[in-house]
């Protein structure tokens, strides 16, 4: 199946969210030659009911041990920064003192136009958070401010998360099932393959409805 036409980005992520998900995704990058392109299954979203579509602002976090003259610069200047339709992707090394993300955080994405947020590390004002309905995946959760434990030493960079490798501007998905990043390199061939997928899953799932065995059914279509 071709993909629609999308009249810009933002629509495109639309119906990205609408039409896919993780597994569907994961499937279309093994078979585009890029396995392996999830992030570890701790990272988990706030609210399991949102989908978190966009393109990774990469955000690269350090551990602190005192409180610096300006500890706030860096993370200011990545949030000012933010572009309609990017997703904040922070690499905090699932530090259990800093505390990246949180309410403000959260508003301040909102207000940009951002489509939420990946780290791994920890949150805080996860109600709030959830209140506001902006999707957020971390590990954790701790009070904590990142003041004199944490700060960002860069941003928009080409970073390493749990071994996947990501550039700013990738695709970044996130559902129940976890989080998946898809080099833009491939975005078109892995988009399309999934798309396919989706369609070809749609049949299966009619014919085993329908009483057909899974062996008749994968022997035609070779959709599982």
């Amino acid at each position: 199946m071709r993909l629609p036409e999308f009249a810009d980005d933002g629509a495109r992520l639309e119906w990205i969210a609408r039409s896919l998900y993780t597994g569907v995704l994961s499937d279309a990058c093994d078979a585009a030659g890029q396995r392996d392109r999830a992030l570890r299954p701790d990272v988990r979203p706030l609210d399991e009911t949102k989908v978190l579509v966009g393109r990774a602002k990469t955000v690269v976090w350090a551990p602190m041990f005192h409180v610096t003259a300006n500890p706030y610069d860096k993370e200011i200047a990545a949030v000012d920064s933010l572009r309609p339709g990017e997703v904040f992707v922070m690499v905090v090394g699932r530090s259990e003192t800093i505390v990246p993300w949180g309410e403000l955080l959260s508003t301040a994405t909102v207000a940009r136009g951002g489509r939420g947020a990946v780290l791994d590390g920890l949150v805080r004002d996860s109600p709030q958070i959830r209140r506001m309905g902006l999707p957020v995946f971390c590990t954790g959760r701790r009070p904590y401010d990142s003041c004199g434990r944490g700060q960002v030493v860069d941003f928009d960079v080409p970073i390493d998360l749990d071994g996947v490798a990501i550039q700013p501007g990738d695709l970044v998905f996130g559902d129940a099932d976890g989080v998946i990043i898809i080099p833009q390199a491939v975005e078109a061939e892995v988009l399309a393959r999934a798309w396919d997928k989706v369609a070809g899953e749609n049949t299966t799932r009619d014919e085993l409805r329908a009483g057909k065995s899974l062996t008749e059914v994968f022997r035609t279509h070779g959709v599982l």
